[in-house]
């Protein structure tokens, strides 16, 4: 894990010609790259076989509850549907013939006019027709719940994360559909090393930088989790909802915990030049003006840190001439 220390600050440095260095104190950051992920997601997977017919969203796009994402063909399904549907009637009028011909019985042994064996065979047919329109029913319920899986209905708000289909290819039993996620419940992991946990539970002051912004959180959104693997602390920082539309499910935004302070030199950039690729600053002495080259560390907005080659009360210029 590659850990950068970033020197945090506010700093106004006027633009002028000729500017006198000073050492001053500026907050000190820990900061880290930390990983997107969203808490509520799913993976939606084919429930039946067919060929895709319609697809509606894209990766990136965003859908309500209860938007069809994508139409399977149906054909099959739906003949199959149509065969329950008239096997069931066909069972119930079945049913509704037998019955009345058992009451009709029913009627003719209270006057002793029916035979023994007519009315045990008529019951008999009368409750096995029964006991199969009960079983035709649940047929026709599975087959429609099969029918339903040739529309894939999205469960929650969300974002397509992946899509792993197109148009008019052939799908089965268990293919992976779509990757979703809701953007509503998102989270950052970041790790810190062991030795600066304690300082960052002191000083209780995180930042986001994301899209060139800077976002600072309170610490109650913070939940410190200890790895034994590698001496390390696993932060999770719950993303307040005010800042979702600025993140991403598995992106990766800088995280920033302050660990103390520091002094520290900050100069404009545009005082800093470039001679052979080594970054050199022009030192004005009485009136003479010579190159010094310099050692840079961390930038902020328009100022960069000079960790070496010049030091306080020195005077810079931007230009040699």
């Amino acid at each position: 894990m590659k850990i950068v220390l970033l020197i945090g600050l506010a700093l106004n440095i006027f633009a002028q010609e000729a500017y006198t260095v000073h050492k001053e104190i500026h907050d000190l950051y820990f900061k880290n790259a930390g990983k997107v992920e969203a808490t509520y997601h799913a993976k939606i997977s084919s429930q039946t076989s067919g060929v895709i017919t319609y697809v509606a969203y894209d990766v990136g796009d965003t859908f309500q509850k209860g938007a069809v994402l994508l139409k399977i063909s149906s054909i099959r399904q739906f003949a199959n549907l149509e065969e329950a549907r008239l096997d069931l009637e066909n069972t119930i009028l079945d049913a509704n013939e037998k019955e009345t011909k058992y009451k009709r019985l029913q009627a003719l042994d209270a006057k002793n006019l029916a035979k023994d064996e007519d009315m045990t065979a008529a019951r008999t047919a009368f409750n096995v027709s029964k006991k199969t329109v009960v079983l035709k029913q649940k047929k026709l319920s599975r087959i429609q719940e099969l029918y339903s899986y040739t529309e894939i209905v999205a469960p929650f708000n969300g974002v397509i994360k992946k899509r792993f289909v197109h148009c008019a290819e052939k799908v089965s039993l268990g293919s992976e559909l779509f990757e979703i996620y809701n953007e509503d419940y998102l989270r950052v992991l970041v790790s810190v090393p062991e030795s600066l946990i304690e300082k960052i539970k002191e000083h209780k002051e995180v930042l986001f930088t994301t899209k060139g912004e800077d976002f600072k959180l309170d610490f109650k959104y913070v939940t410190v989790f200890p790895s034994s693997l590698n001496y390390s602390y696993t932060l999770r920082i719950k993303v307040p909802k005010r800042l979702v539309q600025n993140f991403h499910d598995g992106n990766f935004v800088g995280v920033r915990f302050k660990i103390g302070k520091k002094d520290s030199i900050y100069i404009q950039k545009a005082y800093v030049h470039q001679e052979y690729e080594t970054p050199v600053v022009y030192m004005k002495h009485g009136k003479k003006l010579f190159r010094q080259f310099v050692r840079l560390g961390e930038s902020f907005r328009n100022n960069v840190e000079v960790t070496s080659g010049i030091n306080d009360g020195d005077i810079i210029v931007k230009n040699e001439k």
